[in-house]
């Protein structure tokens, strides 16, 4: 993921948070909100409640880095989405995983 399509600065994430939509998921929360930029912007949190053990959490973003990798094309409106991950997904399975996220994503796909 090139560093113009990561989320990163403190502004952009207050800003996301206090006015973005929510998707709610059994495995993570989805907060995305349209941007002015050309492309969009993705932040992938795992917190130490999550999982405490990094490589866990580092799992659960390469999962989601891949996730959007492959759907890039997709998202034809470019938007800042954040995708908070949840206890249960560190203990999901792949396949589980990949269709809960598959979900979530065709509903904010959708509302675009």
């Amino acid at each position: 993921m090139r560093p113009a399509q990561r989320l990163t600065a403190v502004g952009d994430f207050r800003l996301l948070f206090s006015r973005g939509k929510r998707v709610e998921s059994p495995l993570f929360r989805l907060v995305w909100r349209k941007n002015d930029l050309p492309c969009s912007r993705f932040a992938f949190v795992a917190s130490k409640g999550v999982a405490k053990r990094a490589v866990v959490r580092n799992r659960l973003r390469r999962r989601a880095r891949e996730w959007y990798r492959k759907r890039a094309g997709l998202f034809h409106i470019p938007v800042d989405l954040a995708i908070i991950f949840k206890k249960d997904a560190a203990r999901a399975t792949r396949n589980v995983f990949y269709e809960e996220l598959e979900e979530s994503g065709a509903s904010l796909l959708r509302r675009d």
